[in-house]
C-alpha cells in the first residue's frame, strides 16, 4: 500500500474516531500519533520522536513542546499537540516561542488531531512566520492535492530546502490569489484605465473610469462564471469524453442553465470528499435547472445529491430519511425534503466538508 492510500485509510479512521475524542491525550494516542506513523516516523524511538521535548529559553524558563521530531540527535519538526476542542490558532505564539528558541527547526506544527497548521521562517531566519504556509482545514477530508503537499513531511522525503522553497511557493501564491480576487471585486483605477484604453478613445478621466467601473465589474464577473462554465462543460462532439479537474475526473452533462460559481464549488468539494475516501467518483455528473444542481451517475435521473445555493435558503438534499441523516449531521438543521428523503441547510458550499460522514453515506447508497 502506497502512501496515499496510508493517508486515505488514516482519514477515515480519525473521521470515525474524533467524535469520541474529549481531551488532548485522547487526541495525542488516537489522532496524531497515528498520522507521525504514516509520514514513517517511528514514535516509539526516542532518537527520532521525543515526546515532551524541552525548549531552553535560558535559565528563567523551560517549557516542553509535546513531540520533536529529531535527526541526528538534534530536533528539526515541532508538534504542539491540542484538544479536539480547542482553536489551535490561539496557540500559534505558544508555538512561536518554542520554534524561536531551536535554530535547528524549520517547521513547527500546531494541530488538534484533525485540523494542522504549518510554521516555517520565511520572513526572518529563526523566527517563526505569523501565518502557516499550509493548513490542513480537515485531515479527514483530504484533497489530492493536500496529500500532495503532506507527503513532502514524510519521513523518507522531507528536505529543509525543498521544505522551505515549497512553502515560499505557497505563500506567493496565496499572496498572488488574494490580490487578484481583490483586483476583480474592487478593480483600481489603473486596471480600468488598462482595459478600457483599447476601446474608448481620448482621455480616460476620473469620470470616465467611474462610468466604467460597474461595467468592469459586471465584465470580469461575467467572463469569469464563462470561464468556469467552459471550463466544466464538455464540447459539442465530446460529450462522452471524460475533462480532467483537480486530479480526479468528472463528466458534466451540458445544459441550458449555467451552474453559478456556488455550484461549482459544491460540485468539487462534494468530489474531493468522496475521492478522499477513496470512492469511484469518474462517472459523477451535474445537471443544473431553475431550482437545483443535481449530482447523479450516468443515468441523470438517478440522483444522489441535489444542492440549492441558489437562493438565501442554502441546502443539500439526500434520499436518507431525516432520523438517519440527523445522526450524521449534528450540528445542522435537518427537515423533511418536500419530495422526499431529508433536506440539510447550509450556510455555504463550505459548509459540505463538514458532512462527510452523510456525503459518504448517500453515495455508497445511492450511487449503485
Amino acid at each position: 500500500m502506497g502512501f496515499k492510500e496510508d493517508i486515505q485509510k488514516l482519514s477515515i479512521q480519525i473521521s470515525e474516531r474524533k467524535n469520541h475524542v474529549t481531551n488532548e491525550e485522547m487526541a495525542k494516542q488516537t489522532l496524531i500519533i497515528p498520522f507521525l506513523q504514516v509520514l514513517g516516523f517511528d514514535v516509539f524511538n526516542p532518537l527520532e520522536v521525543r515526546p515532551e521535548y524541552t525548549a531552553d529559553f535560558g535559565k528563567a524558563k523551560k517549557a516542553k513542546v509535546d513531540y520533536a521530531i529529531c535527526k541526528d540527535n538534534n530536533p528539526i519538526i515541532f508538534i504542539e499537540a491540542k484538544a479536539l476542542n480547542e482553536r489551535i490558532e490561539n496557540h500559534d505564539s505558544q508555538l512561536a516561542m518554542y520554534f524561536n528558541s531551536t535554530p535547528s527547526v524549520k517547521l513547527a506544527i500546531i494541530t488538534n488531531g484533525v485540523e494542522y497548521r504549518f510554521f516555517t521562517d520565511l520572513k526572518n531566519t529563526n523566527v517563526m512566520d505569523n501565518l502557516p504556509f499550509f493548513i490542513v482545514d480537515n485531515i479527514s477530508c483530504l484533497s489530492d492535492s493536500d496529500i500532495d503537499l503532506i507527503s513532502i513531511f514524510r519521513k523518507n522525503e522531507y528536505k529543509k530546502d525543498s521544505m522551505l522553497a515549497i512553502a515560499e511557493e505557497l505563500n506567493y501564491a496565496a499572496r498572488l490569489n488574494k490580490a487578484v480576487e481583490d483586483l476583480f471585486k474592487n478593480p483600481t483605477d489603473d486596471f480600468i484605465r488598462f482595459l478600457i484604453k483599447p476601446i474608448k478613445g481620448g482621455a480616460i478621466t476620473g469620470t470616465v473610469i467611474e462610468k466604467f467601473r460597474p461595467m468592469v465589474k459586471k465584465s470580469i464577473s461575467s467572463v469569469f462564471l464563462k470561464m468556469v462554465s467552459e471550463g466544466l462543460y464538455p464540447k459539442e462532439g465530446e460529450l462522452d469524453k471524460p475533462i480532467v479537474e483537480d486530479n480526479y475526473q468528472s463528466t458534466v452533462v451540458k445544459q441550458n442553465v449555467c451552474p453559478t460559481e456556488d455550484d461549482v464549488s459544491g460540485f468539487n468539494i462534494i468530489c474531493d470528499i468522496l475521492n478522499s475516501v477513496a470512492r469511484n467518483i469518474s462517472e459523477l455528473n451535474l445537471t443544473k435547472t431553475n431550482n437545483h444542481l443535481s449530482i447523479h451517475n450516468r443515468n441523470k435521473l438517478k440522483w444522489i445529491f441535489r444542492l440549492s445555493l441558489d437562493g438565501s435558503k442554502k441546502s443539500l438534499i439526500c434520499k436518507l430519511p431525516v432520523d438517519k441523516a440527523v445522526k450524521l449531521a449534528p450540528d445542522f438543521i435537518v427537515e423533511d425534503s418536500p419530495k422526499g428523503g431529508s433536506r440539510i441547510l447550509i450556510n455555504s458550499p463550505d459548509d459540505l466538508y463538514r458532512l462527510n460522514r452523510l456525503i459518504v453515506k448517500c453515495y455508497d447508497e445511492g450511487a449503485n
